[in-house]
């Protein structure tokens, strides 16, 4: 049965969405503190009910009574992506959950194990809200404007954008059309993508970075004619300076960074000044450092999130997400009054660590090559780089061949850019296609070939 078809399911969302998606806007800094308190306390007693998340706190001797808000979340103790593996399926969510009626949604795995939980419908519309104030944000409207959303919906598990097609988007179908929403999967021909899209015409284009630059490419040579959104989303992958410009000058329309994941929904999006907002009353982040004690403003550390409404499987104080980051304190002047991210580095794992145990995050490793590709007339559709040892990085370029371009002056400016900044480190560079190892459906920016414990010992 269709939930909507109660009345009181509706009457709950309809609540939501009236209440929710502006609250960036209209609570000033204090009344949004004041709110993720009173949500906190909610998502905290709903979490008791649930056996891993009270034995955690039983285990911690924490009692959760005394934590009355946001200052008190140091408290609780940190959940683990390994927590949730060995807490799934029952220990997860509540005695009482009806799994059978939820949606079992799974992470890529591309960290290493894939992590499971459950959502129920009403747990992923107040998710979908996230989605929505960014949409309201660049004056795009879910119902009338043509949205195009590339996205991954692998098999056999249920993933997030599986959840929206048939959770959302299925239960929302009998009351609206949703024709203006084109769903894609990321793993179809670059080309065939491009052609459905030809036929669709969005005026919003959402997608991984690197299917975005394939798109670039086919857009530069001429196809896609009806292509030519007001403002394409990347997410999922880092986006840096060089992919963000490049896929800007082929499809003339402004590219903004968009930060989602499976355990946290719409955690922050760029607005169109420029500045990463955290949707803080749906999930706060912590920026901490190794030991756990939250970074000063600037500095980088590992994300922590904690899904601020229940349902589900909540998600309190986790670490799972392997994400770096750093904070801002400045406020933005675009209407919103929620908190910043200064910067989004990418995943921890896909750092490249270097002799003495120096660090280049996902998002600054790309900087040196950005500007010298760029130099060369935006000929670069594609790098990646590969790390054989410690001490040795391969830098491979995919060359537009529709741009005439000297490859080895190219490649010669590179490699004397980053021997600058990597000392005593090997670097080759060469034109080749980027690798792309097994279950994977794109090429990764960053393989890391080296030993972990290699990489420990440089860090110590």
């Amino acid at each position: 049965m269709n939930p909507f078809l109660n009345p009181l399911f509706p009457s709950k969302i309809a609540w939501n969405y009236l209440t929710g998606i502006k609250r960036a806007w209209k609570y000033d800094k204090e009344k949004l503190k004041k709110y993720q308190d009173k949500a906190l306390r909610k998502t905290l007693k709903y979490a008791m009910k649930v056996p891993l998340y009270r034995k955690k706190y039983r285990e911690a001797g924490v009692d959760v009574a005394s934590i009355r808000g946001m200052d008190d979340l140091r408290k609780l103790p940190l959940i683990t992506k390994e927590d949730l593996i060995k807490g799934f399926p029952d220990e997860i969510v509540p005695p009482s959950f009806k799994k059978e009626k939820a949606y079992l949604v799974g992470t890529s795995g591309s960290s290493g194990r894939p992590v499971q939980m459950y959502k129920d419908l009403e747990y992923i519309m107040i998710e979908a809200l996230g989605g929505v104030r960014l949409l309201h944000a660049y004056g795009i409207n879910w119902r009338k404007n043509r949205i195009t959303n590339i996205g991954d919906f692998s098999i056999p598990k249920t993933t997030d954008e599986e959840c929206l097609k048939k959770g959302l988007m299925g239960n929302l179908q009998p009351f609206f059309s949703l024709k203006n929403y084109q769903i894609l999967y990321t793993g179809e021909d670059v080309k065939v993508l491009m052609e459905k899209m030809d036929k669709f015409k969005p005026e919003l284009l959402i997608a991984y970075t690197s299917v975005l630059m394939g798109l670039a490419t086919l857009k530069t040579k001429g196809l896609g004619k009806n292509v030519n959104p007001r403002y394409i989303i990347s997410s999922g992958e880092v986006l840096d300076a060089y992919s963000r410009k490049y896929i800007e000058n082929a499809f003339g329309a402004r590219v903004l960074d968009l930060y989602a994941t499976t355990e946290g929904g719409t955690i922050a999006f760029e607005c169109k000044n420029g500045n990463m907002h955290i949707n803080s009353d749906f999930v706060h982040v912590e920026v901490l450092d190794k030991n756990g004690e939250a970074v000063g403003e600037g500095e980088v550390g590992s994300i922590v999130i904690t899904r601020l409404y229940p349902g589900g499987t909540p998600i309190i104080r986790y670490t799972g997400l392997n994400d770096l980051a750093s904070y801002s304190s400045q406020e933005c002047d675009c209407g919103m009054h929620t908190p910043l991210l200064k910067s989004l580095e990418g995943r921890k794992k896909d750092a490249i660590v270097l002799p003495g145990g120096k660090i280049f995050p996902p998002a600054t490793i790309p900087m040196p090559l950005a500007s010298t590709a760029e130099k060369f007339g935006y000929a670069v559709k594609r790098f990646q780089f590969i790390q054989h040892a410690i001490d040795k990085i391969e830098i491979r370029i995919e060359l537009d061949e529709s741009v005439e371009v000297d490859g080895d002056a190219l490649l010669n400016e590179i490699k004397k850019n980053y021997e600058k900044l990597a000392d005593g480190v090997e670097i080759i560079t060469k034109v080749a296609k980027a690798e792309k190892p097994e279950g994977m459906i794109t090429p990764p920016l960053i393989i890391s070939k080296i030993d972990k414990s290699i990489v420990e010992k440089e860090l110590l």
